[in-house]
């Protein structure tokens, strides 16, 4: 612990000027008026964040073993749909604890959910369910949410322009899946793509030259 002269505070962060004055402090075991310690939430979460992390990998470990030792009776590898269920929780957390913005955390989260729940279908047989109903309903559900957001956060709805076109280009996916034959069901789909289209060019049109300043803002086009 170090001392500031200047200010006749106690400082516990491990650095050599006082966050006050900007003085030199010195090292002493005296201690009055104690700075706070701006890290120690910063390592209390950071410990959460690995032991969270250790305690899913461990889970996998145990629950993968006992599906190798039980493929006789049961064949299927139902481990993966444990971890891939267990994971989803684990990476919200880690995506909530980086504070990158709610508008994110939930883009992020939808698309998360997403991959893990498609991944869920590959492993159990592949029914299609995945691609057929929950790509294209989580597509028009965040389509709902950016406009709920535009019309609350009236004053920065430009910002979420760019959310709407990264829908329109995630909602090609399922098109070249129904071109596949993967998507068996192409109408929600097509609907999805359809909305994303339709919410973009209303933006666009109603918000006039805001909304192609912000266009050409974001990509840097003079």
């Amino acid at each position: 612990m170090s001392k500031c002269r200047n200010c006749k505070i106690e400082v516990s962060d491990i650095t050599e000027y006082c966050p006050l004055c900007h003085n030199v402090l010195e090292v002493t075991d005296d201690c009055k008026d104690t700075y706070p310690d701006v890290k120690k939430k910063a390592r209390k979460l950071s410990f959460t964040l690995r032991l969270l992390l250790f305690l899913w990998i461990l889970t996998s470990a145990i629950t993968g073993y006992i599906n190798y030792q039980t493929l006789e009776i049961n064949p299927r590898p139902w481990s993966i749909v444990v971890v891939l269920s267990t994971f989803y929780p684990l990476y919200l957390i880690f995506m909530i604890a980086r504070d990158k913005g709610y508008l994110h955390r939930i883009f992020t989260g939808f698309i998360g959910a997403n991959i893990i729940v498609v991944l869920i279908d590959v492993v159990t047989g592949f029914r299609g369910w995945s691609v057929n109903f929950l790509i294209p309903g989580t597509l028009l559900l965040i389509d709902l949410v950016l406009i709920i957001l535009m019309m609350v956060n009236h004053r920065n709805w430009q910002s979420y322009m760019i959310y709407q076109l990264l829908i329109i280009f995630i909602g090609i996916v399922p098109l070249i899946l129904i071109k596949t034959g993967v998507v068996t069901r192409p109408i929600l789909s097509e609907v999805a793509f359809m909305s994303a289209v339709l919410v973009f060019l209303g933006t666009l049109i109603i918000g006039g030259q805001e909304a192609r300043a912000e266009l050409k803002r974001r990509f840097h086009v003079n």
